[in-house]
């Protein structure tokens, strides 16, 4: 007895995490009314801080489960979370920065990404992915929605790029900041589109803000039109000189309720971030140090999102960004200038090293789900 009664715990110990499970549960089977009834589960839904209970409600019954969509206004509450490595598997899984723990929510292709693909940004839902050098050169770039698992596949990348940004309507654009040549393409093009700038320019940082593809040339902004083989750059303000040029060492393009925003970054004895925005009228950056409550997310290699108040455990006027060393992220104030530096601690953290063959962990905002 005491043997069945210690295997009866270990499986409810390892039992895997109820995400969307397609069996009756017994409300179904036995045709009651589900509680809570159905017409309060949108409201109870956004209130849900934890993609763990959202999950669970949702498959509870099979009503549930068509009454919640994972949408924008069913996980509105849902705060940032990070997409981290867990060693030595390669497997990557949810952390929630503030409650310092994995979430138990299983990814729905957790069992065949790392090693032979790198994840390289969210965005719009998905998770923007690519095959690695030692998987497959050139490499091919898969979109994979965070909840429904659905995939989307593009042709091979021609040329080499560092960094990846993704529109509302799936459009994939790639460049190498200091070049001039750009890459996009949508799901199911055959081949990837090639156009390169006009000398001397070269693109320091790509952002879409409201449909509009902006680039950054030289501390200038610009609007950028891609077709087949061309692009045309449409220069929004004239030259810096040495005494109105911002300040910092590097720089990139964000976006803060539709208004696009330059972000730099210095490395001193702490890391010291600036935003400056843009003012049409004037063309040119002005500094700024509130956020109107909104908080900055930036990933390794650039801007990653803007969430705006009401999340009580996310700091308004902040910016978090991605460290260098694994599992790392800083907390910065603009409003007073400090710094924390945060770490990821759980089980199955990889060593905070820089050689590490893995990448930095990727940003993810349930909250900004398409609606």
């Amino acid at each position: 007895m005491a043997g069945e009664m210690a295997m009866e715990k270990r499986r409810r110990r390892h039992a895997p995490p109820a995400v969307a499970s397609s069996s009756s549960t017994p409300a179904e089977a036995s045709g009651h009314t589900p509680s809570p009834p159905p017409d309060l589960l949108p409201d109870i839904a956004r209130r849900l801080t934890s993609l763990e209970d959202f999950f669970s409600l949702r498959a509870s019954c099979r009503d549930y489960r068509a009454l919640l969509p994972a949408s924008r206004p069913h996980l509105a509450s849902q705060a940032p979370l990070l997409l981290v490595s867990l060693y030595p598997s390669f497997a990557e899984a949810l952390f929630h920065p503030r409650l310092r723990r994995l979430h138990r929510f299983r990814l729905p292709w957790g069992h065949h990404l790392p090693p032979s693909r790198l994840t390289l940004l969210y965005a719009h839902g998905f998770l923007v992915t690519a095959t690695t050098a030692a998987a497959q050169y050139p490499p091919r770039l898969l979109l994979l929605h965070l909840f429904t698992g659905d995939q989307q596949r593009l042709p091979r990348v021609p040329t080499p790029f560092s960094r990846a940004i993704l529109s509302a309507d799936l459009l994939v654009v790639l460049f190498l900041p200091g070049r001039s040549t750009v890459q996009h393409c949508r799901p199911g093009d055959a081949l990837w589109r090639v156009a390169t700038a006009d000398a001397p320019h070269v693109f320091d940082d790509l952002i879409f803000v409201d449909a509009t593809l902006y680039a950054l040339v030289g501390l200038r902004l610009a609007t950028l039109e891609l077709s087949e083989s061309s692009l045309e750059l449409s220069f929004l303000g004239g030259e810096y000189d040495e005494e109105n040029r911002p300040v910092g060492e590097r720089f990139m393009l964000g976006e803060c309720d539709g208004e696009v925003l330059l972000i730099s970054e210095e490395q001193a004895e702490t890391v010291v971030y600036r935003v400056f925005r843009w003012v049409p009228g004037e063309g040119k950056w002005v500094m700024i140090t509130s956020l109107g409550g909104r908080t900055l997310f930036l990933g390794f290699h650039g801007f990653a999102a803007c969430i705006g108040p009401g999340f009580p455990e996310i700091r308004g006027d902040c910016i978090y960004a991605a460290g260098r060393r694994l599992g790392e992220w800083f907390e910065y104030s603009l409003v007073n200038g400090t710094c924390d530096v945060c770490y990821a601690e759980y089980v199955g953290a990889p060593p905070l090293n820089s050689d590490s063959p893995l990448r930095p962990p990727v940003w993810v905002f349930p909250s900004l789900m398409p609606a």
